[in-house]
Order: structure tokens, then sequence, then C-alpha cells
């Protein structure tokens, strides 16, 4: 049975680019209960289609406990269509309403083992462009929950300036290291795959796909982002969570199947998986 639709006002957008940006909307009835993770469904009419409602789902990027407002990452595509929600919605001034239903959506924390255990694994958060939504509700839920998880943030970008939530994610970084890691344990790494624009001028940091920070040279332990922990990453101690464009999921994978990880969807004997995503694009 589909929920309710209810309207909610556009009150908020910041635009990274022409084609990045970050919007806030305020739900009628107050943001409802949800999990870190979850997608809220959002519709508006299109008058190229005779002003039908067409109805396009978004990762939620803020978290449960923030109730003023659902924030969203979004970005146009490269050749928009006048009958899609995106290119309408990059159309809505703050003020303007669109219609919403109730978050829904199973890419969220698995915080227990199959046995019902608690599972203390690091979390490997791997994002390609706008695929870091989820992750800012993750990171922000953990931080607030006290989690004692080591959590991994990697994303992947096209520009610098597409680096959406850095300085929030060097925030948390930065309370990492000043509260002591057995307190908050958050690494945040960054790369570009196109550092030659103009947009990325002065970048000392990554270049390439989120999937190379995966990738070791030397062996196990020996890629940037295990690196910076400072072990390998085996299915024992680490599970990923991966977002972002289908080529990314596929790829990561592929990276970490001969390393013995499972995906969500060949899971072993006990129901235990090491690799969880939700692809887009």
């Amino acid at each position: 049975m589909e929920s309710p639709r209810k309207p909610a006002t556009l009150i908020y957008r910041h635009d990274l680019n022409a084609t990045l940006a970050v919007f806030r909307l305020a739900l009628d009835g107050g943001v409802p209960e949800f999990r870190a993770g979850q997608s809220v469904r959002l519709g508006l009419p299109i008058p190229e289609d005779g002003g039908n409602v067409t109805w396009r789902d978004y990762s939620i990027a803020s978290p449960p406990e923030q109730k003023d407002h659902l924030e969203l990452f979004v970005r146009l595509p490269d050749k928009p269509s006048p009958a899609k929600f995106t290119t309408q919605l990059w159309k809505t001034r703050v003020g303007e309403s669109v219609l919403w239903q109730t978050p829904a959506g199973s890419f969220t924390i698995d915080d227990r083992l199959p046995d019902g255990s608690p599972d203390r694994r690091r979390m490997v958060l791997v994002a390609s462009g706008t695929g870091l939504a989820p992750f800012i509700a993750y990171a922000a839920h953990l931080r607030h929950v006290g989690s004692k998880r080591q959590i991994v943030v990697l994303h992947g970008a096209r520009s610098v300036d597409e680096l959406g939530y850095r300085e929030f994610l060097l925030d948390l970084e930065k309370h990492s290291v000043g509260e002591g890691r057995r307190n908050w344990n958050f690494h945040y790494v960054a790369t570009i795959s196109r550092p030659k624009e103009p947009r990325s001028a002065g970048w000392t940091g990554h270049v390439g796909r989120v999937e190379t920070l995966l990738r070791g040279v030397d062996g196990p332990g020996s890629s940037p982002a295990e690196r910076v922990v400072g072990e390998a990453f085996t299915r024992q101690n680490s599970i990923l969570y991966v977002c972002g464009y289908a080529d990314t999921i596929k790829t990561v994978v592929a990276e970490m199947l001969p390393r013995g990880f499972l995906s969500c969807q060949v899971k072993a004997a006990d129901g235990s998986y090491d690799i969880k995503f939700e692809s887009y694009g």
C-alpha cells in the first residue's frame, strides 16, 4: 500500500556548482521516524507532461535525529530532460512546495551479526558522487549515539568543488583526533578523477576514482584506505557499504571478492556478508 502524499516546503538550497546542490525540506507534519540510510520519495507536477506528478527517490543526508528538515544531496543530469523530476526540482525556489512520502529502504546500518551479537567491525563507507548522501546520515547518527566503531569514509568526485560535505567530514575527523580514537574513531579520504580541470586547481590529494582507494600495489594493507587505518581490510575486521554508480559498485565488489569478502547478494551459509550496496544511475 502506497504511503500518503503530503506537502513539503523547500526552505534552503546551496549550490556547489551549476549541477550539484544541497536541498532542505520542511515536511508537513514534521520529520517522521526513519533509519539512517533510508530514502524519501518526492513528487512534483511536470508542466511538460500535462501537470502529471512525477516521483523520484532520494537518499536522505540528514540523520534521524534532525527533526527540523530532511536534507538531500542532488545532482542535475548532464543532459537534463524537461519531463524528469530532478530537472523540475532544479527550477523549484525556496518557499515552494513538493510532495513527499514516508521514508523507506534497506540501505541502513547493520549493527548485529546473524547470530545476534554486535557487529563491531569497522565500517568502510565507499561513495561516488552524490552516493555520499546516506553516509552523511550514517556519520551524523553514529556520532550522536556515541558509536565506538571505526568509520572510514571514502569519497570520489570529478572535481574539488564536487566534494560535498568536505568541511563537515574534515571536522568529524578533527574531533576524532582531538578526542582520541577510542571515543570517536573517524577517518575521511577523498579523491578526484579530473585533477586537471580549473575547478580542481591546487588539489594535492588522491587522484582517481573512489575504488582506487581500495587498490593496493604491494599486497594486503597497501591501499590508500588501508594505510590510513594501519592494517589490511579483512572480512573479520571490516564491512564495506558502497553507494553510487553501478560501475563503482561492480568494481569494488570485483576488487574485494578475491580477498574473501562476500556481497549481500551472495551471503555465507550463516547469512553474513561483508559488502552492502545501493546503486543509482
